[in-house]
């Protein structure tokens, strides 16, 4: 049975990952014609020559231009009779215990339109030249074969132009990034000491770079060996001192002595090697390579990936029998944090620190973890703020399902022993912790806006004052009521915490836009306890209609150094003025329906409201108001009442405003902050 070239090559796929794969496969067949090689160890040698293409589509930094082809030139035993024959057979079985599977000439072909092969050799006491050519479509092509005058083995393998548009753009890296994968590919070699000599030269400048030299940086730090579900398992730990751009530290996977696909990022497996370790006051960087006959087992084909699932969850039936890559990187990395456990205690010890001055100055929802060690040991090291929020957000939330799932069985059983009071009572006060979580973020939110209050109400570089819209803003929305808006929108608490309960709340809004009192007069706010006046269908309250229950109405006026003044060359006005007409509107106009037809009720005896808020209380106005029966406050504040309406006025500054706020909340902050 034959099959085909062309067939075989078309079931190679390769990806962007893959650029430097067939040049890597060129590679290795020569250190396999190398290691049948009678040659000293020391006269074992491999030249790699990079011919250069076009710039890419999208350049780069550096303008490295693509790569056109390779020529990899060894003096291994070459193509004699038993190689050129396995050569010539798809899946050849003659070099399996050199690892070869038969299939990497294929992967040649699937990059790379032209494949020749010039091979010097001796075979039998006499020497050899053969040169031929591989290609899909005629497939083997003898061009010389016959005795040969020079004696010196020799082969060239040359591959150019490359036919894959993905792989030709990737292609534009460097002589390094060239050098350091070929060294990552042939590592196992390196280890097991069978790595010749290899430089790869870039002949668009001459630069060389010498692979053993780049191995010279690398020391092998540990080999260690281990087991899963029957199958065993090696890998290498090899250390790099820091330097130059490199921020990881990797991971690679092996099978027939070669890396296979790109390497994992270790921190991914375990966060805390996210950064150079630490040894003998010394930065390093891990290169750990993985072997097994499982993974010899489990490779492609293709040698770019290898049949095993990802994760234990991806496994279609439940085979325990199964191995996952999770279950290797997960025994890796418990051995890794053995074998380091100065370094892994040092850098837990930090990230438990930097994890609770995050809930301390940032995050104080979490407050109630900065005295569980358990939770604050359980947090991966090394984690992005973002990260850190939402794995904090995943304890706290399974946290709190589990223990109100407690207390809801336990009133749902009321089962009544020891052991579940006992449980019932700790379950409590963890829920109570999660309580005060909430409140300690809650009051941080509210701590926040009362720093930008007061950025608000400090003049500007240029002497500006906020506009009295900007306060108000802050306050509550402009034109905007409930029904636009949730509570957690408005911050009304600023002026009086008993206001942030009223049913209806109105914002710049003519008293006709929200109720049947015909009048063009605007407020800045209006608080109602009965939402029902007003044609809000989406108040609430504890009666749809009646008697309004009380009525509280904010003025608020610009800051600046003239808002405090209704007319700026006379300052005899009453404070009253900003306030009871609209008191007016409601308690002298007809009787008031709401928007289903049912009756309100509003009388002069109705409990009214009615604030001023300014940003200068000048003494002539003060004096004048005194006068008009204004009263002053231990405060600093100013108000009247007039019995007969029942109507409580007062007058204040934006600052006295500001100060009363904080002393409600610094009792809270102090202990919630500190």
């Amino acid at each position: 049975m034959e099959v085909p070239v062309k067939n075989l090559v078309e079931t190679v796929d390769l990806t962007a990952e893959d650029v430097l794969l067939p040049m890597l496969e060129c590679v290795v067949n020569s250190i396999i014609s190398l290691q049948k090689s009678q040659l000293p160890a020391n006269e074992k040698k491999i030249q790699i020559q990079i011919t250069r293409g076009d710039l890419p589509e999208k350049l780069n930094f550096d303008n490295v231009k693509t790569i056109s082809g390779f020529k990899v030139i060894d003096n291994g035993v070459g193509f004699n009779n038993n190689n050129y024959k396995s050569f010539q057979t798809p899946f050849s079985q003659i070099n399996k215990d050199f690892g070869c599977k038969g299939i990497g000439r294929f992967t040649v072909l699937a990059a790379y339109k032209d494949f020749l092969v010039d091979s010097n050799y001796l075979e039998d006491t006499t020497w050899y030249i053969r040169k031929f050519r591989f290609s899909t479509e005629k497939e083997l092509e003898i061009i010389e074969f016959g005795n040969s005058q020079a004696e010196q083995a020799k082969t060239v393998v040359e591959i150019q132009n490359c036919t894959n548009h993905i792989l030709i753009e990737k292609s534009a890296i460097s002589l390094l990034q060239i050098s350091e994968s070929i060294m990552q590919h042939c590592f196992i070699y390196y280890l097991n000491n069978s790595l010749p000599r290899i430089e790869v030269i870039d002949l668009e400048n001459n630069e060389v770079e010498v692979i053993n030299e780049l191995f010279q940086k690398v020391s092998k730090e540990k080999e260690r060996d281990f087991s899963l579900k029957e199958e065993d398992f090696k890998f290498y730990i090899t250390k790099t001192l820091k330097e130059g751009n490199r921020k990881n530290n990797y991971l690679y996977y092996c099978a027939n002595n070669r890396t296979v696909g790109n390497p994992k990022n270790i921190k991914n497996i375990n966060s805390i090697f996210s950064y150079p370790v630490l040894i003998d006051n010394e930065y390093y960087f891990f290169d750990i390579y993985v072997v097994s006959e499982y993974l010899n087992k489990k490779v492609f084909k293709t040698r770019n990936g290898f049949n095993i699932p990802k994760e234990r969850e991806n496994l279609l039936f439940d085979d325990d029998n199964t191995i996952t890559f999770q279950d290797i990187e997960e025994y890796i990395s418990s051995i890794l944090e053995v074998e380091y456990d100065n370094f892994v205690k040092t850098a837990r010890h930090k990230n438990i620190e930097n994890v609770k001055y995050y809930i301390s100055h940032k995050a104080p929802r979490f407050n109630s973890f900065l005295k569980n060690p358990e939770i604050l040991n359980s947090i991966p090291p090394n984690l992005s703020e973002d990260k850190l929020e939402e794995h904090l957000y995943k304890i706290s939330f399974n946290a709190r399902r589990k223990v109100e799932n407690n207390i809801e069985r336990f009133i749902k059983t009321k089962e009544v022993n020891e052991d579940a009071i006992g449980q019932i009572i700790n379950d409590i006060k963890a829920k109570t912790a999660y309580d005060v979580d909430s409140l300690a973020d809650y009051m941080m939110r509210r701590k926040a806006i009362i720093n930008l209050f007061d950025k608000f109400l400090d003049a500007d570089e240029n002497g500006d004052y906020k506009l009295e819209e900007d306060v108000h803003n802050l306050i509550f929305p402009l034109g905007l009521t409930n029904n636009d808006l949730e509570y957690e929108n408005h911050n009304l608490w600023i002026l009086d915490e008993r206001f942030i309960s009223y049913k209806f709340i109105a914002s710049d809004k003519s008293i006709t836009s929200f109720s049947q009192t015909k009048s063009r007069k605007e407020t800045d706010l209006i608080l109602i306890d009965n939402p029902q006046m007003f044609n809000n269908p989406i108040s609430f309250g504890d009666k749809a209609s009646g008697e309004v229950n009380s009525m509280v109405i904010f003025e608020f006026k610009r800051p600046g150094d003239v808002a405090h003044q209704k007319n700026k060359t006379d300052y005899r006005w009453e404070f009253s003025e900003l306030v009871e007409p609209y008191f007016e509107e409601f308690i002298y106009q007809p009787i008031k329906k709401n928007y289903k037809g049912n009756q309100i009720i509003l009388k002069e005896t109705t409990p009214k409201f009615g604030y001023i808020i300014l940003d200068f209380i000048p003494e002539p106005l003060a004096r004048y108001n005194k006068n008009k029966g204004w009263k002053a406050t231990p405060f600093g504040t100013y108000f009247k009442i007039e019995a007969e309406l029942n109507l409580h006025l007062e007058v204040m500054t934006f600052r006295q405003l500001l100060d009363a706020s904080k002393q409600r909340h610094n009792p809270f902050f102090d202990k919630l902050f500190t």
